[in-house]
């Protein structure tokens, strides 16, 4: 009987064509882990660009702020010394004498600020009469600010300008005098620019390549911060930004790289600072983009650890074992067989022990929980003890505010984790989280020294943890809010807190106060702004209900499972 021909190989290659390529479950673990990096990845990159932007847009606003209180200063050291110059004026320095008229200035002087160099009489002739520098005597005064105050009859404060007697770049401080109601003169103080600079340099910010100048409406400049180096011509859209309503007395351009920076002083001079970009966009490149990174690296260490586990335990032992299962009869020795059905013996026995063992496993899980649970509870008090002793020390009033706010919400989250601590589960009694809530606000309020009552009128009603957590804060910053505010310059109130049920496990919550109420269109703050962010978080709808005082309802309904295939 002739041999059957052996197969070719454009036949082999289409038997292989024929049959569909099947993925390994160990293959199909590699596109996964592969898959989950590139995503954890990509999200901690988006991460660590919108934390540098907000780091940007922080820096940028502290710059300004800076700026504006920089500029405040200088014009309230100016207007302080136009006041001194101004009691000078009224007092009519030359009516003794010329050396009367020096010994006031002379006296008038020592009670000035350090800015003021030197004071000056000049008369109607325009000729210095007395001064506290003597060899300003007789000189002939060309200072527009002089010619200024005796035509308006007003306080002048001027522009930048060299002074004549050696006392380098000079602001002019003048006011007329009168005498028998007809102008007689003017009283005028010389304010150093280099003085200027000195009161400036202590309140300095430490930001790279800031650089400030003193401008005023004659387009002249001088330098107060940085080398004394000519300013930069300013853009075009920093004038329009300064002119906006927006941010009065205030504006900001960039152009080229640089960050310009425009605040108001006097009617006549501003402030105008230059930052490099870079130093407000950089912002702390390390400080933004380890957190991330390092999340990043522990998910993927564990994920892949797990992955690492699953392939070597249980998915070789499993293709092992059926590979010598699905074997032709005959074609694996005997002791084969029996190391396949050893490999299925052993992982039933492996699985039959993992079963035994899963309540021990929840019972210790639990356990786990509600330890953790306590440690953040404890730790959540330890940091709401320190945030008291800080606010001891601490006579700010902005300040002592944001650490007590800071402390209300600590309180809220610890009570949260309080009676998951003693529950038995991951649910939560709403009811008797907001009771405690009630009085604990209640007795902070009276230790503030108000009389304000805190009522809690409340339907028994068990939440997930994290819905629980995120409703204590919306409370307390309601609560807050209405104890803060609703009863000032009135008797003290109520503040309500009303919970009931609604549907299959849902619920409303009313937060209201007998107070004066809130405006049609109130200034949205910090806490309203906290408060619309937690309750979209939880999937909620707040809703402000018609007065009197101040009412906000919050409905929330757990959303509908699934259904199982």
């Amino acid at each position: 009987m002739p041999a059957a021909p052996a197969p070719n190989g454009d036949s082999a290659v289409m038997a292989g064509l024929a049959q569909p390529h099947r993925w390994t479950f160990s293959q199909r673990l590699a596109v996964v882990y592969g898959a989950v990096s590139l995503v954890i990845l990509l999200c901690a990159g988006a991460f660590t660009w919108w934390q540098a932007s907000l780091l940007a847009e922080r820096n940028e606003e502290l710059a300004i702020a800076e700026t504006r209180r920089m500029a405040d200063r200088i014009g309230s050291a100016l207007a302080q010394a136009r006041q001194g110059v101004s009691v000078l004026a009224m007092r009519d320095p030359m009516a003794q004498g010329r050396d009367s008229c020096e010994s006031l200035l002379n006296s008038a002087h020592l009670t000035m600020d350090a800015i003021v160099r030197h004071l000056f009489v000049v008369g109607a002739d325009h000729r210095v009469n007395c001064s506290t520098l003597p060899s300003a005597a007789g000189i002939t005064s060309t200072s527009s600010v002089i010619s200024i105050a005796e035509l308006t009859g007003r306080p002048v404060t001027g522009v930048l300008g060299q002074s004549r007697v050696g006392l380098g770049q000079v602001i002019s401080v003048a006011h007329p005098m009168r005498r028998e109601g007809r102008p007689d003169g003017v009283v005028a103080a010389a304010v150093s620019v280099d003085e200027l600079r000195n009161l400036t340099a202590p309140h300095l910010p430490d930001i790279a390549g800031l650089r400030v100048w003193l401008f005023d409406s004659g387009e002249a400049s001088a330098s107060l911060v940085g080398d004394d180096e000519p300013m930069p011509a300013p853009p075009a859209a920093l004038h329009a930004s300064f002119i906006s309503p927006e941010r009065p007395d205030t504006g900001t351009a960039t152009e080229k790289g640089t960050v310009f920076i425009q605040a108001r002083a006097t009617d006549d001079l501003t402030l105008i600072a230059t930052i490099p970009e870079q130093a407000l966009r950089a912002g702390a490149p390390l400080e933004v983009a380890l957190p991330p990174l390092l999340l990043a690296l522990v998910l993927l260490g564990g994920m892949g650890a797990l992955f690492w586990s699953v392939q070597r335990f249980v998915v070789v032992p499993l293709e092992a074992a059926t590979r010598r299962l699905e074997a032709p009869d005959g074609a694996l020795p005997a002791g084969d067989a029996e190391d396949a059905a050893s490999d299925v013996a052993d992982l039933i026995r492996r699985l039959g022990a993992t079963r035994a063992t899963r309540d021990e496993a929840i019972r210790l899980r639990d356990m786990l929980l509600r330890e953790a649970h306590h440690r953040i509870k404890n730790h959540l008090a330890l940091v709401a003890s320190f945030l008291r002793l800080q606010e001891r020390q601490l006579s700010d009033h902005a300040a002592l505010q944001a650490l007590r706010a800071a402390q209300g919400r600590m309180m809220a989250i610890a009570m949260t984790y309080e009676l998951l601590h003693d529950g038995p589960g991951s649910l939560v009694a709403l009811d008797q989280m907001l009771e405690r809530f009630a009085r604990a606000l209640a007795a902070r309020d009276m230790a503030e020294g108000n009389a304000a009552q805190v009522q809690a009128d409340l339907e028994p009603l068990e939440v997930p943890a994290d819905i629980a957590v995120k409703i204590a804060l919306v409370v307390n910053e309601l609560a807050t809010n209405a104890l803060k505010y609703a009863f000032i310059g009135r008797a003290p109130g109520t503040v309500r807190i009303i919970l009931r049920r609604k549907g299959a496990g849902g619920f409303t919550l009313q937060v209201a106060d007998d107070g004066a109420g809130m405006p049609a269109e109130p200034r949205r703050g910090l806490g309203m702004t906290v408060v619309d962010s937690l309750v979209r978080g939880i999937d909620a709808r707040i809703e402000r209900q018609p007065g009197p005082g101040t009412s906000f309802l919050i409905t929330w309904q757990p959303r509908p499972e699934p259904p199982r295939r």
